[in-house]
């Protein structure tokens, strides 16, 4: 019979993993954050955002996920830029099924030991530009948790869902954006310049 840890135990455990994935996510970007090979591969698949993960802990996917569960419990959920597919996991506790659609390769190193190990049934990941599942997928939802490429994110969520949600953008709208981090506004605020919305 397995015990349950103490709980300072298994906030231990938390921390040490997210200090695991910290670490994995952190020379990942050392090693590919500008490189030649990543703009290739971007231009080459027409990826606009920036590779920048905006949820790349358990503290954060859950309470994204539990802010979202009245509109996606019981629904099909897609998710457009997944980055390493955690919020997906959380996603995955409310919605019937989740589809993470990701087109950076550079992501799915990151997160292969907690998808071997974790993985839920109901929750798929998929790697490509979000259009190469049009038509092929049916969600009740869409959703996108970026700061960049947010026009081409909302687009591509659009292909597959007629409800879209803009994660950060409901975000920055109900909170008191001058204490949001500096650089995700600062992507926002590229993102959407000129396309007549508001950054908040």
């Amino acid at each position: 019979m397995n015990e349950i840890a103490p709980e300072s135990q298994q906030e231990s455990q938390q921390e040490s993993s997210t200090a695991t994935i910290k670490d994995v996510l952190d020379s990942v970007y050392e090693a590919h954050e500008g490189s030649e090979a990543s703009h290739a591969y971007s231009r080459r698949h027409g990826v606009v955002s920036a590779a920048v993960l905006t949820v790349y802990d358990d503290a954060t996917a859950a309470t994204v996920a539990l802010s979202l569960a009245p509109r996606i419990t019981g629904k099909v959920v897609v998710e457009v830029g997944g980055g390493i597919g955690l919020l997906a996991f959380h996603l995955g506790l409310y919605a019937e099924r989740v589809f993470c659609i990701e087109a950076n390769p550079v992501w799915t190193s990151c997160f292969l030991a907690a998808l071997i190990s974790e993985k839920p049934k109901n929750v798929s990941y998929l790697f490509g530009a979000a259009d190469e599942f049009a038509g092929l997928i049916r969600a009740d939802v869409a959703l996108f948790c970026t700061h960049s490429g947010v026009s081409a994110m909302r687009a591509a969520a659009a292909l597959f869902a007629p409800v879209v949600i803009d994660v950060w953008g409901e975000v920055l709208k109900d909170a008191d954006w001058k204490d949001f981090d500096a650089l995700a506004l600062a992507l926002r605020e590229s993102s959407l310049k000129g396309k007549g919305r508001p950054v908040r």
